[in-house]
Order: C-alpha cells, then sequence, then structure tokens
C-alpha cells in the first residue's frame, strides 16, 4: 500500500509538559484512519500538527515521500483538505459563493458546481449560510474541504451534534471520498462511527499511542467476552444450572453467560434445554464493542 503520511517519533512540549512523547503513524492511500483518544490525551496536537497549524516538536514527518521540516509547505499543503471541529461561515453569503471564495486560496481548483454536486447540496446553492441546518453546514464544511481536490482530508469530529439522518448522511459522503481514492484521518468520540468506518485505527492516552490495528482485530483481542442472556418458562434447580459446562450467572430475572465461543456456547444451551425439558422464552446475543476496547485501554474515570 502506498504510504501518504509517516510519522516517526513525534514529540511535543508546551513547556515543562510533554504533550507527545515519540508517536508514530503510518496513513495509506484510500483508507479511512481512526484516531481516538480522550480528553488530553495529545489528539488536538497531533492533528494540529499534520494540519499544518501547529509547529512540531523532534521526529520526522513525512508526506507524500517528502520530509517536511519545522512547518508544512505551500505545495504540501495544496494536497491537504481540513474540517475543523467547528466551521463558522460568513453571514450574507451563499453556499455558492463560499465555495468560490475558498477556490480563490488554491493554485487550481474545482468548480463550486462540481463540489456541491459531490457533497449533494444542489437545492441549497444559493441558500445564504445562516439558514442551512446543522447537518448542511456540515457537510458545507467538508465540501470547502474538497475544492483543491485534496489527496489527504483531515475530518475533526466531523458529526459532533448532528442528528441520526444527518449523521448517516455525512458518512455516506466519507464513504464516496474513501471510494474515490482520498485519504481519510478521521477523529470522533464517536465509537461507532470509528467501528463502522475506519479501515484502522490508532489509540493515544498521555502522549503515547497504546494500539493500533482494525476495528475488528481490536475488538476481538480487547473488547472482552460476550454474553449470552436467556429466560425460561421457570426457575431451573440450581442442581440443573450447574449441569451447564459455561459458567452461568443469574442477574434479576434472567440468566448470563460469559463466552468466547458464541457458537460453541449456543449448541450446548440447545442441548441442555432439551435434556431437562426447559423451554428458553427470551435469548439475547450482546457481543463486545470498539467502545469496551476504549475503556478496557483507557479507563473509565472521567477526564476534563
Amino acid at each position: 500500500m502506498e504510504k501518504i503520511v509517516e510519522v516517526k517519533g513525534l514529540r511535543k512540549r508546551y513547556g515543562h509538559f510533554e504533550a507527545l512523547k515519540g508517536i508514530d503513524i503510518v496513513l495509506y492511500r484510500g483508507e479511512i484512519f481512526g484516531f481516538l483518544g480522550p480528553n488530553g490525551a495529545g489528539k488536538t496536537t497531533t492533528v494540529e500538527i499534520l494540519e499544518g497549524l501547529r509547529k512540531p516538536g523532534e521526529g520526522e514527518i513525512t508526506f507524500f515521500n517528502e520530509k517536511i521540516h519545522n512547518a508544512i509547505p505551500p505545495h504540501v499543503k495544496e494536497k491537504i483538505g481540513v474540517v475543523l471541529q467547528e466551521t463558522r461561515f460568513l453571514d450574507h453569503l451563499k453556499v455558492r459563493e463560499i465555495l468560490e471564495l475558498f477556490a480563490s486560496f488554491f493554485k487550481q481548483a474545482k468548480s463550486p458546481e462540481e463540489i456541491i454536486e459531490m457533497v449533494q447540496m444542489e437545492e441549497k446553492a444559493d441558500d445564504y449560510t445562516e439558514n442551512l441546518s446543522g447537518g448542511q453546514r456540515q457537510r458545507l464544511a467538508i465540501a470547502t474541504a474538497l475544492v483543491n481536490d485534496p489527496e489527504i482530508i483531515f475530518l475533526d469530529e466531523p458529526t459532533v451534534g448532528l442528528d441520526p439522518q444527518s449523521r448517516e448522511s455525512v458518512w455516506k459522503l466519507i464513504r464516496m471520498l474513501k471510494n474515490n481514492g482520498k485519504t481519510i484521518f478521521l477523529t470522533t468520540h464517536y465509537m461507532e462511527e470509528a467501528q463502522a468506518l475506519c479501515d484502522r485505527i490508532s489509540i493515544i492516552d498521555r502522549g503515547k499511542i497504546i494500539v493500533s490495528d482494525t476495528p475488528k482485530n481490536l475488538v476481538k483481542n480487547y473488547g472482552g467476552k460476550s454474553e449470552i442472556d436467556f429466560r425460561c418458562n421457570s426457575i431451573p434447580l440450581k442442581s440443573t444450572i450447574d449441569d451447564l459446562k459455561s459458567n452461568v450467572n443469574v442477574v434479576d430475572d434472567h440468566f448470563r453467560i460469559e463466552t468466547d465461543d458464541i457458537t460453541k456456547t449456543l449448541e450446548e444451551l440447545v442441548e441442555w434445554s432439551k435434556k431437562f425439558n426447559i423451554t428458553i422464552t427470551d435469548i439475547s446475543l450482546v457481543e463486545p464493542t470498539l467502545e469496551d476496547v476504549f475503556l478496557s485501554l483507557t479507563g473509565r474515570g472521567l477526564r476534563d
């Protein structure tokens, strides 16, 4: 796979505080890379350095096989698109006019009509920005990051505060960009968003990257066990429960089994119900998620 960005041993200090303690990141062409971390972990510092908003400390940064020294040069910025966590547009400007303005910042840019069609805002092209909904404003923010046809796009919390329909619309747009060969660097606090969109994920905590892998492997290796909850038509005797090979816990009016092998445990449960003529009246499966991984690796305590 072609490397678009490579970071080696990146460090950043603010006085005596070391925000980044030597992190490594590789971004490949055409992938959605998720960068997750609790508040104060070093996530924002990393993103702002890669966006060119903050100067790096120690370490190496390479964009498109070119080593970056101190600051990202203009010709590299021409290949980068950025969507900040909050974008404020000038009032009394129309969607089309905003895109014309942003296009003027670059040597080469796509036409506003092409970008408007890409983000599906044809009906809003001549609306003033102050009249747009939250979801429409976020699509416009992404549109402004696409005017220079960038190779890599940084999306910082792109769906924060959006309703489910608007969020799904932004997800669809992000997937479309990936299918068009763009590399996406995504930060989010929504674990289900990262799990749904990302090809790979790195989790940073206290200035260090503590794990990097695919969402599937992270859940498999760090998510914990799956749970099978079930109810019966009558309360089985303890001796009957003990006949199950799996460890069964009684939770209120139902039973719970933690397992590493869902299929095997379900087969065992079916055989057990037949053996003792017990009817299972309700059964549900709870599988570990990326949120379980995040909390397991970073802790559950609140951080400000």
